[in-house]
This record gives structure tokens, C-alpha cells and sequence, in this order.
């Protein structure tokens, strides 16, 4: 009887040896295929981040006006050597943020290797020559030097002459006035910004616009101008006056004569 309950013991413990040992060998072969596994992986990745496939085909850049489309990818350290799977659009976002310039980004990406930057800059009121240096006053109040680099765009914006420092902070709040800021292809159409007094208002504002008229307003009226396109529609001669109402919000011609 003990000789049969070894034998039975035996043939268990051989059993469940056999079966440890096929476990074993299946560990072994899954560890072999996901080595396998992950070294393809691995040189297939290797060999697309050597090639120029990992790379971006195609940058855009819309929105930018004080900035080119160069300033900006430099700014995003974006190139055409760039590796496309490893940026992440957060990181490009957070790079351009980061200057004085820009309000907003909405970065775009394609499976066809395309980054898309759209930006939206901070308001540029105008540009003011002070201490023979060239200045850009944005919509804060705060103002930028322009550098030698950026020197062309202030072509892109009006000339502000004769204000003191206070009186061009007052004149950017007058320009980015809560939820009625003046657009910035409204600014683009404007020649000269100088300061203007009349007897009943001795802190007035002349506008000289591109085009040849003249616009004279108070700051609580300046937001009105975002309505001069319309305006244009209806005139009928050129060089002409107007007096901005914030009353009625409206443009009123006058005779140019009647201005100092």
C-alpha cells in the first residue's frame, strides 16, 4: 500500500513539475516576443526619427502683424528640421505666450506633418518717437521698444505725437475700452494721432486717417471709430472732417475750417 501511495505521489510531483516547467518555458517565449516586440518598435522608430519623414513638412503662421512669419518660429523654435511627434502644441503655445506681444495662440496639427500657428497680438495703439529711440504704446499702457530687427512693421501703425506718458496711458485705455476695443485693421488705417483742444474740451484727440480725413473725438468717444468703414459708405467727398459723439455714437461732418 505505502509502495502504491509513492508511486501516486511520484506521478503527481512529476505532473506538476512538467507543468512549472511549461509555464516556465511560456514565460519565456512571452518575454522573448515582447523583447522582439520592443526592439521593432524600437528600430522602426530609430530609423523614422533618422529619416526626414519625422520631420515638419509645413509651417504656418496667420494673424501676426508686428512680428513676421520668421519671428514667430523663432520664437516657437519651430524649423523644418523640427521632429513633428515630439512637439506638443502646449509647449508651443507656452513659448509664444511668453512674449510681450502676443494675447493668444491656437496651435493646429495635421497627420500630414502641417503646424498651423494662429496668434492673436496685444492691440498696438501706435508708435512714438522719445529720446531718439522708436516705441510701440500697447493697449496696457505700457510701452515697447522697437528694435532694429522689428523696425519696418511700425509702417503698420500710426505715428502718436505730443502726448506726455500719462496722457498716452489714457489714450490706450481710450483705445481698449472694455468689450468695445478698437479693432487693429482699424489702427492700420490710421495716419497720426496728436492731441487737439477746443473751448469746450481741452483734452480732444485729432485722428488723421490714411485716406485723407480727419477725425477729431474725446477719449470716452474714441471706440466709435470701429464703425468708420461703415461710415465710408455713405460720404460722399473726400477730406473730410468729423466730430465723434459717444451720445449718439455716431460720426457728425464738419467744415474743417471750424478745427484750430
Amino acid at each position: 500500500m505505502e509502495q502504491l501511495d509513492e508511486l501516486l505521489y511520484d506521478d503527481v510531483e512529476a505532473k506538476y513539475l512538467a507543468l512549472q516547467n511549461k509555464k516556465k518555458k511560456r514565460k519565456k517565449r512571452r518575454r522573448k516576443r515582447r523583447l522582439v516586440i520592443a526592439g521593432a518598435i524600437l528600430l522602426v522608430a530609430s530609423l523614422y526619427f533618422m529619416s526626414d519623414f519625422s520631420k515638419v513638412k509645413s509651417l504656418e503662421v496667420k494673424g501676426n502683424r508686428f512680428y513676421t512669419k520668421e519671428d514667430v518660429l523663432k520664437k516657437a523654435h519651430l524649423s523644418y528640421e523640427t521632429r513633428y511627434m515630439i512637439t506638443p502644441k502646449c509647449y508651443l503655445s507656452w513659448k509664444l505666450k511668453k512674449d510681450d506681444f502676443i494675447e493668444d495662440v491656437v496651435i493646429k496639427k495635421s497627420m500630414d506633418g502641417v503646424i498651423a500657428i494662429e496668434i492673436k497680438e496685444k492691440l498696438v495703439i501706435g508708435y512714438f518717437v522719445e529720446g531718439e529711440k522708436n516705441y510701440v504704446l500697447l493697449k496696457d499702457g505700457s510701452q515697447k521698444e522697437i528694435t532694429s530687427e522689428n523696425l519696418d512693421t511700425i509702417v503698420n501703425y500710426p505715428l502718436i505725437d505730443g502726448f506726455s506718458k500719462k496722457e498716452r496711458k489714457n489714450l490706450a485705455a481710450a483705445f481698449a475700452k472694455n468689450k468695445k476695443e478698437v479693432s487693429q485693421d482699424i489702427v492700420s488705417m490710421i495716419s497720426e494721432i496728436t492731441p487737439h483742444a477746443e473751448s469746450y474740451d481741452k483734452h480732444m484727440v485729432k485722428i488723421v486717417m490714411q485716406d485723407g480725413n480727419t477725425i477729431y473725438t474725446s477719449y470716452d468717444s474714441v471706440f466709435i471709430l470701429n464703425s468708420y468703414k461703415q461710415t465710408l459708405k455713405n460720404l460722399k467727398k473726400d477730406h473730410v472732417c468729423f466730430v465723434m459723439d459717444a451720445n449718439t455714437e455716431t460720426y457728425i461732418t464738419e467744415d474743417c475750417k471750424a478745427f484750430k
